[in-house]
């Protein structure tokens, strides 16, 4: 090998030393910024993570809510057309309308008028069917309350033909009242009960409106 080979070497190892040098400060350089922007990173995921929930929209959404039949039927949503009719709101929750108990007691006493949720206004007439043995002396004791429980009225339906029997008898009664001020409220039609025992005790329940 001669002077110039020798030369050339040294040339070629020198240019490796400095090109390692320099690859290695870069890699180093490089190395220090990445923990800089994955700490931004993980700081603007931590805030938006932390973020306080605003419970008073929250709140408020729930309030605006619907709560009963009647405000989910004024608020335009579907209603399924049976009986008792059935509201389906926009937050998947159902709401039947209320009937009273008359389909559990329709084997035993039917009213013709007024129909359940119908607006009444004094005097209030009242007709129906009732078994025999809802009556006692041809009669059996009705009311009418307010949505608070109040009474506003009470009388008596008659018997308009033998209560004698165990077949279905027509009645009759009428009520007078002064319009309470809430909107709406309860006819209530007893089963006459002269035991007195709390076994014997029964009565149609059905809502109105004033």
């Amino acid at each position: 090998m001669n002077q110039k080979e020798i030369m050339a070497l040294a040339i070629i190892s020198v240019i490796g030393v400095v090109l390692t040098g320099a690859v290695v400060v870069f890699v180093q350089y490089q190395s220090s910024k990445v923990p800089v922007m994955s700490g931004k990173t993980a700081n603007h995921s931590s805030a938006a993570t932390t973020e306080p929930v605003k419970t008073e929209e929250k709140n408020e959404n729930e309030e605006n809510g619907v709560k009963n039949f009647q405000e989910c039927v004024a608020a335009g949503n579907q209603v399924e057309e049976i009986y008792p009719a059935r509201c389906f709101a926009p937050d998947g929750k159902t709401f039947t309308q209320n009937i009273g108990n008359e389909m559990e007691l329709a084997d035993l006493i039917m009213i013709y008028s007024p129909r359940p949720n119908a607006q009444i206004a004094s005097p209030l007439i009242i007709s129906g069917k009732a078994r025999g043995n809802w009556f006692f002396e041809a009669s059996f004791p009705v009311k009418l309350m307010d949505e608070n429980g109040n009474e506003l009225a009470n009388g008596i339906a008659a018997a308009q033909s033998d209560w004698m029997t165990k077949d279905f008898v027509e009645f009759l009664a009428t009520l007078e009242f002064t319009a309470p001020p809430t909107p709406a409220g309860t006819l209530i039609l007893q089963k006459d009960n002269p035991s007195g025992l709390s076994e014997d005790d029964n009565q149609l329940i059905v809502p109105v409106e004033f």
